[in-house]
């Protein structure tokens, strides 16, 4: 009985880590685009999206989201 626990606990954490481990490649306009708009942001997690990056952050305290072409053009900021 341990041993069936044991491995679907271990099966679980496989799959929840499983999706963090997949880095989004963002190009070098755009993360320079968002690292000038955005100095001192914390906590910064990307996404890509069919031709445009989303982006989520903490600045000063508050949880953030911008979006950025391709080409580093920013193109939509909200603050939660």
């Amino acid at each position: 009985m341990k041993k069936l626990v044991f491995s679907t606990l271990f099966a679980f954490a496989l799959f929840a880590c499983d999706e963090s481990a997949e880095a989004v490649e963002v190009p070098a306009a755009v993360q320079s685009a968002f690292e000038s708009a955005y100095p001192g942001a914390t906590d910064v997690e990307w996404e890509e999206e069919d031709d445009h990056y989303e982006v989520e952050f903490d600045m000063n305290g508050e949880e953030m989201e911008a979006e950025f072409s391709s080409t580093g053009e920013e193109m939509m900021m909200d603050e939660d």
